[in-house]
This record gives C-alpha cells, sequence and structure tokens, in this order.
C-alpha cells in the first residue's frame, strides 16, 4: 500500500537506448525488491543529434525527454485517482531518476522550471514545444515530483538550482 514510485530513464546521448537497457532494468529489479513502484520508460529520441550536434538541437532531445517523463508521472497519478489499486503508489513520493542522458533529462525536468531559465534561443519555439509540460498526454493531472536520483547527468546551469528546491542525489564516475 502506497508505495514510492520512482522513474528510471536510459542514457544513449539522445539518439540511442531504451528502458530495457540492462542497467535501467536492474535498477528498476532492486527498488522493486526494496518495495518502490520501479518504472522504466522511453522517451523520444532525436538521431538529429548525430548530424547536427548544436547546442539547440540538445535542449530540443532534453526538453522531449522532460515532456515524457513528465507525462508518465501524470499517468501514474491518473491511475491512482481512478484506479487506485493497480499500482497501490503514493503520489506524494515521486523520484525520477536516470544515467547520463535520462539524468540529465531528470535533472533539468526537476530544476529548468521557470520561463527565464529557457535559453534565449528556444524562446520563439517554447509554445510549439508544450512549454515545461509538453503534448504527451495525461492532461490535468499534476507531473510534479519529490526527488531526484542522477547518475552521469548535469543541470543546463547550476543557478536553475535553488534554496529548498527538489532534492537531489548525484553520483559520478571517473569516466564521464
Amino acid at each position: 500500500e502506497d508505495r514510492p514510485l520512482i522513474f528510471f530513464m536510459f542514457g544513449g546521448s539522445f539518439i540511442g537506448g531504451s528502458k530495457s537497457n540492462g542497467d535501467i532494468v536492474a535498477l528498476c529489479t532492486q527498488y522493486a525488491q526494496m518495495g518502490y513502484v520501479a518504472v522504466a520508460i522511453d522517451y523520444r529520441l532525436s538521431p538529429v543529434l548525430i548530424f547536427n550536434p548544436t547546442e539547440e538541437v540538445a535542449y530540443k532531445a532534453v526538453l522531449k525527454a522532460i515532456h515524457d517523463v513528465k507525462s508518465a508521472i501524470r499517468y501514474f497519478r491518473m491511475m491512482d485517482e481512478e484506479s487506485p489499486d493497480t499500482y497501490r503508489i503514493d503520489s506524494s513520493r515521486i523520484v525520477v531518476g536516470g544515467v547520463s542522458a535520462g539524468a540529465i533529462a531528470a535533472v533539468n525536468a526537476g530544476y529548468l522550471d521557470e520561463y527565464e531559465e529557457i535559453p534565449s534561443f528556444l524562446l520563439d519555439d517554447y509554445d510549439d514545444f508544450g512549454g515545461f509540460e509538453g503534448e504527451s498526454g495525461n492532461d490535468g493531472y499534476d507531473s510534479n515530483f519529490h526527488g531526484i536520483i542522477n547518475l552521469c547527468g548535469a543541470v543546463g546551469d547550476q543557478d536553475w538550482i535553488i534554496e529548498d528546491d527538489i532534492p537531489i542525489v548525484s553520483m559520478h564516475g571517473d569516466q564521464d
């Protein structure tokens, strides 16, 4: 009953990977064994990064992944309201995490949350992207979450992290 919900997103430079990557499956399995509802999600990839690796294209890739995890959060909140026995989650204890590109999406989903923080080169497209929430579905439900697990990710600007913001656990290796 009332189990915490944790999402893990895969790495792959926003050009490859999937929710079935071995590291993500292992993380979800370990957290499920500890009593979490552990969810691996796929997010939209941006293979255009291979041919056009600009800062603007990279931010657009991150925004798509942010939108997809927020849609997944809204889905679980919807299911918790409509069919609470399906997943038996506590929607006041949701954590988003990931590895590498997935961690970048998780960290930025938590801290890129003010219009003033949007890089200027994205402002013209902001509304077309669907703002911070995206148009990935499950409208009408909250997409906020309560913690971040960052495995080799980064935030776009350290100033986006402010006092009393979402708590984060960050880990990096010496090869990333």
